[in-house]
């Protein structure tokens, strides 16, 4: 069994390195493509699985089989290889985790699949991993929070994440970047917890095709260099809202206090998210939302009731717009009624009213907020099916109450 390890890291790398050693219990590795993120993160896992026998180590994201695909197989493994050799640990594919020579464990997992989801969160872990995480709802992360619970003497017990940077109304931008609380805005109470760093392509070129910086990266439309390229927090490239803009977040102290009638949307799934809107005249207000992962649809419905969200001013009931393919869970719903599901519809008229400043958000609905600037189309325009529940329910509460006709006054 062979112990040499030949990772031999770049300076940026190196201070990476010196980070995840310091006394930040969450670190935040964001900026460009192929700038070595993973790979320090990776090497910081397989380092700490060495060095703690027994212990146990999460990597995930979105979809299991991207992990297992873009980590595992292109990342954790060759260098297993190369630091332990392949007598050193053993690969059992059908648990999609690697049990190392000395007891140690490192799952590999994805937050998106329900199944997948409860198999990963079974366990207590030393270190949690979130890879991309761009692709993850701040309700799926915070969920895995509390998995960081296995001890082991001496292994100070980490969160690690990474991504290529999303839009300035990114959960993460807010609380790494802005230090600040994601759901309230307020300061964060330990902001020296959360620290982060930028790594971006240039900082590992050595590692590099010679060409991949100036034939491919430095020729990308401006949003995708300034992502991919620079690791800059900015919009995607083809945002389906890209007319919204920080004039119509509306802060709550100023939002009107009465609306000609009400209406919600609720999604259904692993991510489980609410909107409620409020209309003014042609005018759409964004009222409040609140989305949870991993929770039965009746503890949702009882949440939304303590929290009033799910009367009216008037003494009016609320009706609740839900995904049509919910079946039995809509009934669970208090006000639940099939939505008109008529996606590009109901995406136009919402781009109508954005483009004749008829839309507002309040700055409370921090799942829109979080989703509005990443929800977009990929390059054969269809719309990029991750993270985007709470524009799901906005749609579902917005068109299907224009098209039902739904007065509450």
């Amino acid at each position: 069994m062979g112990t040499t390890v030949i990772f031999k890291p770049t300076a940026v790398q190196k201070k990476a390195l010196v980070l995840l050693k310091g006394g930040a219990k969450h670190i935040l590795l964001f900026g460009g493509s192929r700038s070595g993120k993973t790979t320090v993160l990776v090497m910081a896992i397989i380092y700490r699985a060495l060095n703690f026998a027994g212990s146990r180590h999460l990597i995930c994201r979105y979809r299991a089989k991207d992990a297992r695909s873009s980590v595992l197989r292109e990342t954790l493994l060759p260098w297993l290889d190369n630091t332990i050799g392949k007598n050193g640990y053993t690969y059992l594919a059908h648990e999609s985790m690697v049990t190392l020579f000395n007891g140690s464990e490192i799952w590999i997992g994805g937050l998106g699949d329900r199944e997948q989801a409860d198999k990963i969160l079974g366990h207590e872990y030393n270190t949690i991993y979130f890879n991309e995480i761009s692709q993850l709802s701040y309700a799926a992360v915070t969920t895995a929070y509390s998995r960081l619970a296995m001890r082991v003497s001496g292994c100070r017990n980490l969160f690690v994440y990474d991504c290529n940077p999303g839009s300035p109304l990114h959960w993460a931008y807010k609380i790494f970047v802005l230090k600040k609380t994601f759901l309230s805005g307020e300061p964060l109470e330990k902001p020296e917890l959360y620290q982060s760093m930028m790594l971006n392509p240039e900082d590992n070129r050595d590692h590099l095709p010679e060409d991949y910086i100036s034939d491919i990266l430095d020729v990308l439309p401006e949003k995708q260099k300034a992502r991919f390229r620079d690791g800059l927090w900015v919009k995607a490239e083809g945002v389906i809202y890209d007319k919204f803009d920080e004039t119509m977040i509306v802060k709550a102290v100023d939002m009107p206090k009465e609306f000609d009638r009400y209406a919600a949307g609720q999604d259904f799934g692993l991510n489980i998210t609410f909107v409620k809107i409020g209309w003014l005249g042609d005018c759409v207000y964004v009222l409040c939302d609140y989305g949870a992962f991993n929770m039965t649809t009746q503890s949702f419905n009882e949440e939304l009731a303590a929290r009033g969200w799910l009367d009216c001013a008037g003494g009016y009931g609320l009706s609740v717009y839900c995904d049509p393919a919910g079946g039995e869970r809509i009934q669970e719903i208090t006000g639940g009624t099939k939505a008109n599901n008529s996606v590009e519809s109901g995406i136009d008229f919402i781009n109508a009213k954005i483009e004749r400043r008829q839309f507002f958000v309040c700055d409370k609905c921090t799942g829109v907020l979080s989703e509005i600037w990443d929800y977009c189309r990929d390059e054969a325009g269809d719309i990029v099916k991750v993270n985007d529940h709470f524009m799901d329910a906005l749609r579902y509460a917005v068109f299907s109450d224009v098209q039902q006709g739904v007065i509450l006054v």
